[in-house]
Formats: structure tokens, C-alpha cells, sequence
């Protein structure tokens, strides 16, 4: 029995499944979440090792998770994503040659990153010399060491690091080759949230953008003067404002927004709410255009969301609205066995399932 662990650590959870990859379709052996202290994880970023060990270490005694063949994600700002083309030559020839060829696309010394790749596409120029499009994944050392320091100091055994892009992808295209259309997978973290384009069931561009969930709960701590608590349970509460209501001028929070809301506090939170999700969907939108506007790219077909940001009130719907797409939510368990879990098991961890679903699909 082959069984691998993703191992997914956010800013406000750390989430793992433990799935049997020896099967087909693969069978889901365990999962398990716990939350973490705020703070101990920012934009993706490992802040406060100690405290990160020991909800890990909780994690694994709460779900009976094994110990071995650990996959761990990685999201944040000191990765860097690109797409280059270089000569065509075989997997080990690249790997070779690899920070000869894109150091100068990555604006950090090659010395001090880890390097990998994914390759895109083979394509000729017109003067016949044979190339190809990867993906290149430039991770800063000094970030990575941390995040295995801190793993091992709960017993666990890593055996990869991958970046939590490549991880979605592989859960939520599981078989699928369409390639009529392009998908946009808007994964939506607490600190951080991923744009990642798939075509055939392969990436094709990845944006990660450091923006998420708690960034439309500071909001609304600085916009009404609240605490963090109340700010979490009124934006589940609010939502911003759904396809088709009456956005309320910018600047003026005074003004009610949808009159189904009882308080003038819920009224002002939907306005700082929908200031907040246009940037977000600013940005998203801005990445899906540049990566259309390259090329030949057939348009885009749908948007498919998760992570735990996906599930504020109608911002799924104004994102698919902007984007002119249809939106579906992230289903990543129906491709696979769930074994003895529950449903209730199941539904609870159904947003945020996809990530260390994915981490444990990696193969060597």
C-alpha cells in the first residue's frame, strides 16, 4: 500500500490527507484540520516555527495520519513562477542546464533558490530550431529549510516540496484533456490565493497573489473598529454584494446597500466589503487577461474555485460575472474513493480539500 500525505499549512489551518496512490481511482485513507495560532503563518510564509511543530504534531495525533512519504505545499511570496522558452533537449539535459538558462528571468541569485520545472509545450521557431515552454519554480533556500526544519520537528518525513498550484491542478483535473478551452483555478487562501490557467489538464500560466480572506476581514477591523472575531462572523454574515444589487458609492458608507440587511454596521461592512472584493478581482482579472492575450489561447471556459475564501457570500459569482465565465466550486472528492469516511467528514473539509489531495497525488 503506497500511501502518500499532503500536507497543506495556512495562515488560519493546516489541512493533510493521507491518500493510498497505489489504487484506481486513488482511495482517501484519512483526513484531518486543525486550526493555528494567528500570526504563526503569514502570506504563506512560516513566521513562528514553534508554534507551527506543535499544531502539526496535534494534527497527527487528532487524525492517525502517517508519519512517512509527507508532500508539502508551497505558496507565497518568495516563490517565483515563470514561463521561458529554451532549447529543446531531454528531462536531464535541463535539469543540467536549468539555472544556466533562467537565471536572468528570476530576480533573486540563482545560488540562493531551489530550482524545478514543468515542462509546457514543444514548439519550432521559424528558423527551424527546435524549443520548449516550461514553467520554472524558483524557490528561495533559506524559506524551504525552514518550512522542512519545521516539519521534521514533528516527527514527520518529508519526501517532496511542491508548489500547491501544481498540487490543485493535479486534483481537480484528474483525466481530464479538453482542449477546446481554458479553466481558470482561483484558489482562494487566507493570505494568499493562486491563479493558475489549465489547458488539457496542464498548467499553463500561475500567478500567486498575496491577497486572501483576511485581508477583507482586516478591512473591516480598520473600516468599523472592531475585533478580528467579530470581523470573521459579520463578513460570513454580509457577503459582499451579490450579481445584480446596488453597490453603494465608494467613499460613502452611509448609504444601504440591500435593504434585507438590519443594522447600519452590516450596510457599512457590504461597502467595505465590495471595495475590497474589486481589488481582488482587479487582480484576478488582470492575470487571466495577460495570459489570453498571449497567443492563440482558446477563451475561457469556466472558473473553478476552492479554498476557504471561495466561501464568501457571492464573491465566487461577481468573480465569474467580471470574467464572463461560468463558476463551479472545486469537486475534487468525486474523482476519487473516499473509503470509510463519512460524508460529514467529507463536506466539512470539501473547500479546502483540494490542496493536500493534489500534494499527495505527486509522483517522483
Amino acid at each position: 500500500m503506497a500511501v502518500n500525505v499532503g500536507l497543506d499549512i495556512g495562515a488560519n489551518g493546516i489541512r493533510a490527507v493521507a491518500l493510498d496512490v497505489g489504487k484506481q481511482p486513488p482511495v482517501i485513507r484519512r483526513i484531518g484540520q486543525v486550526d493555528i495560532e494567528r500570526g504563526a503563518v503569514v502570506a504563506g510564509e512560516i513566521i513562528d516555527p514553534v508554534a507551527v511543530t506543535d499544531a502539526i504534531s496535534r494534527l497527527w495525533k487528532d487524525a492517525k495520519l502517517p508519519k512517512r512519504r509527507i508532500v508539502l505545499g508551497l505558496a507565497n511570496q518568495r516563490v517565483i513562477v515563470r514561463q521561458v522558452d529554451v532549447p529543446r533537449m531531454s528531462e536531464d539535459e535541463l535539469a543540467e542546464a536549468l539555472p544556466f538558462q533562467v537565471q536572468e528571468y528570476i530576480p533573486i541569485p540563482i545560488e540562493e533558490t531551489y530550482l524545478d520545472f514543468v515542462p509546457i509545450e514543444e514548439f519550432t521557431t521559424p528558423d527551424g530550431e527546435p524549443m520548449l515552454s516550461i514553467l520554472v519554480v524558483a524557490a528561495q533556500r533559506e524559506m524551504v529549510d525552514t518550512l522542512m526544519e519545521t516539519v521534521k520537528a514533528a516527527g514527520l518525513s518529508p519526501i517532496a516540496v511542491d508548489l500547491t498550484s501544481f498540487g490543485l491542478i493535479r486534483a481537480l483535473f484528474y483525466g481530464d484533456f479538453d482542449l477546446d478551452s481554458t479553466t481558470a483555478v482561483i484558489d482562494i487562501g487566507s493570505g494568499v490565493s493562486q491563479v493558475v490557467l489549465v489547458r488539457a489538464g496542464e498548467p499553463r500560466f500561475v500567478r500567486l497573489l498575496q491577497m486572501g480572506g483576511e485581508d477583507f476581514s482586516s478591512a473591516l477591523v480598520d473600516g468599523l473598529d472592531i475585533t478580528w472575531d467579530e470581523a470573521e462572523e459579520l463578513k460570513r454574515e454580509v457577503g459582499v454584494t451579490p450579481v445584480g444589487g446596488i453597490i453603494a458609492p465608494a467613499g460613502d458608507p452611509s448609504i444601504p446597500v440591500e435593504e434585507e440587511h438590519a443594522s447600519p454596521l452590516e450596510s457599512q461592512a457590504q461597502v467595505i466589503l465590495d471595495r475590497q472584493a474589486e481589488r481582488f478581482i482587479d487582480e484576478v482579472r488582470g492575470s487571466v487577461n495577460f495570459f489570453l492575450s498571449q497567443g492563440e489561447e482558446p477563451e475561457l471556459g469556466r472558473i473553478v474555485v476552492s479554498g476557504n475564501g471561495a466561501r464568501l457570500p457571492h464573491l465566487a459569482n461577481r468573480l465569474g460575472d467580471v470574467l464572463g465565465a461560468r463558476i463551479e466550486p472545486a469537486r475534487v472528492i468525486e474523482g476519487l474513493n473516499t473509503g470509510k469516511l463519512s460524508e460529514a467528514e467529507i463536506s466539512a473539509m470539501q473547500p479546502v480539500i483540494p490542496i493536500p489531495v493534489g500534494l499527495a497525488l505527486w509522483e517522483s
